[in-house]
């Protein structure tokens, strides 16, 4: 795990990078593009930044293009905020957490509808269960009011 120090800085990158994306790269490609995570290597010579695109797979691509043809710029202004004596390098990489996370909630949305159609069934059973539980009961309280010794007489 990394150092404090290189959390920091790694977070420190995504920073600007968010920024440079958005004032300094005038390339529509990388418009529709969000920086999710930077992470950088422990002797910070490359940092590892993951995108993310919330739209179709030809964007992303698109995007990755316009990234890697924005790398030379937007490895600069980092150096120069960084003021580090060398510059990392970037690695853009996909972040595709936000896709798995849409098929973890299409799949607990498929077993909760599942599940609720299995209770459903269940609840119809118990209804009938019910009610044959309380015409019992009622026969009972019906014998307990009666004394004992009055069936006698």
């Amino acid at each position: 795990m990394p150092g404090f120090r290189v959390q920091k800085a790694a977070s420190f990158i995504r920073d600007e990078l968010i920024l440079l994306l958005r004032d300094k790269v005038k390339d529509p490609r990388v418009k529709n593009l969000t920086v999710t995570e930077v992470s950088l290597t422990p002797d910070r010579r490359i940092a590892r930044v993951y995108v993310a695109n919330y739209g179709t797979e030809d964007e992303l691509k698109e995007g990755l293009e316009g990234l890697k043809s924005a790398q030379g710029l937007l490895r600069r202004e980092i150096a120069a905020l960084l003021h580090w004596n060398f510059a990392p390098s970037l690695e853009f990489r996909v972040d595709s957490s936000w896709h798995y996370g849409q098929r973890i909630d299409a799949l607990i949305d498929q077993i909760s509808s599942e599940a609720g159609a299995a209770i459903n069934e269940g609840d119809e059973d118990s209804t009938v269960e019910n009610e044959v539980d309380d015409e019992d009961s009622a026969a009972q309280d019906a014998s307990d009011d009666k004394e004992p010794g009055d069936g006698d007489k």
